[in-house]
């Protein structure tokens, strides 16, 4: 196995059926770069990062992702596969059919997060000794209510409250090793809880900057006008 390599999986699968557009949110441009490009722009300039699996929806076309690639000159190994029943078994799908032994590190990341700064990636990694991934969190600065029959419940503590995001940093082994144990079981809401439910350890990054998720129109237009220059 390389040591400090490598395979990087972009979740781009999404029907992005609560946006309310015909094209998934992923596809749309900002600044006339499709959304999901810039991760993938981004990822192609670490040069740890030696294959690249873009998971993406089945109604897209190979064809439609590769003149894009062309078009931004992307030269790292991209490999491209199509979606399963859910965002956690559409990263386990391009897990298992890339060539996963090979790089010592695995990164998924979500293709709606265009913000993040990837060069961050290193530091994560560098941090991963002891454990077998790592993935960056946010802090939680609004109260938080619990919600019961229409009616607020309770106030929840937010002290140790974290909003978690991608992308997230797995040892290789590890996570092949975590998907083994689950075998069919795929309810978990990201890699990061399926190895949290089968007592692997995972540290955690704080990050500081924006890393918006894109899930409604008001996102998108937040992005447009702050959007990292790639």
């Amino acid at each position: 196995m390389k040591s400090k390599s490598a395979n990087f999986i972009l979740a781009a699968a999404g029907t992005g059926k609560r946006f309310g557009q015909k094209i998934p949110k992923q596809y749309l441009k900002i600044n006339n770069i499709p959304i999901f490009m810039y991760s993938i722009i981004k990822a192609s300039k670490i040069s740890l990062i030696e294959n690249i699996i873009i998971v993406k929806n089945s109604q897209i076309k190979d064809s439609y992702i590769n003149k894009i690639l062309k078009n931004f000159n992307i030269k790292k190994k991209i490999t491209l596969v199509n979606g399963s029943s859910s965002r956690f078994n559409s990263v386990k799908k391009a897990f298992l059919s890339s060539a996963k032994i090979n790089n010592e590190y695995t990164i998924v990341h979500d293709a709606v997060r265009p913000n993040f700064n990837i060069s961050k990636i290193r530091k994560m990694i560098n941090e991963i000794k002891g454990s077998d991934g790592i993935i960056p969190i946010e802090k939680i600065q609004d109260t938080i209510k619990e919600i019961k029959n229409k009616n607020i419940f309770k106030t929840i503590p937010r002290d140790s409250l974290y909003l978690s995001q991608t992308p997230q940093i797995f040892i290789t082994k590890s996570l092949e090793s975590c998907y083994a144990k689950i075998k069919h079981k795929s309810y978990f809401s990201d890699e990061c809880q399926m190895f949290e439910e089968n007592k692997f350890k995972i540290k955690f990054y704080i990050n500081d900057e924006n890393n918006i998720k894109i899930t409604t129109k008001k996102d998108l237009e937040f992005l447009k006008k702050n959007i990292n220059h790639v």
